[in-house]
């Protein structure tokens, strides 16, 4: 299986995840406390072992090899959630019930003009889940679009911000939202 993942064999990707995606999302629930974050950072570790699949070593074990990359994943969340806790108030907006806190009122005034520039589904697929931290699966879903093209709007939306943003807004920006 080993050979054939790293060579992009999609079945044995598939074969991959559907045998150890249990594993992963208990090992991300025990971790984090939240099935919702779970849910993301498996799916996470999955895309990232498909990204990085020519990587893999086959003289190592396929399980330490994933572990490692949920690992990253996971710690980079612990990053995240760090930054998001020095960078956001704990003050709710008054008529926000999504739970969405308050950003530097400068970042967020030039973040706002940057997103208003993106193309509409882009956008709001970006929202979905940067805003209101919906997974990969639930917003597409709810779009009813495929995970992969989630994955590729977002991509696409961070490279638009980018040419958006200023070179520290950006920076701050890409700390806050994707430090991954």
């Amino acid at each position: 299986m080993l050979t054939n993942l790293k060579e992009g064999d999609h079945q044995a990707f598939t074969d991959a995840y559907d045998r150890w995606k249990q594993k992963v999302y208990h090992y991300c629930l025990k971790r984090t406390q939240d099935p919702e974050a779970a849910k993301d950072l498996t799916q996470q570790s999955f895309i990232k072992l498909w990204r990085y699949r020519r990587q893999l070593d086959e003289a190592i074990s396929f399980e330490r090899q994933l572990f490692q990359k949920v690992r990253q994943v996971y710690l980079d969340w612990l990053k995240k959630e760090a930054q998001y806790r020095k960078h956001f108030s704990t003050t709710q907006e008054a008529n926000d019930q999504s739970g969405i806190y308050q950003m530097n009122p400068e970042l967020r005034s030039s973040l706002s003009a940057a997103l208003n520039q993106l193309p509409e589904k882009r956008k709001k697929i970006f929202e979905l889940k940067h805003i209101h931290g919906y997974s990969y699966k639930e917003i597409a879903d709810a779009l009813g679009i495929s995970i992969k093209t989630v994955d590729n709007q977002l991509l696409k939306a961070v490279s638009d911000l980018r040419k958006s943003l200023s070179s520290s807004q950006f920076v701050l920006f890409y700390i806050l939202f994707f430090f991954e």
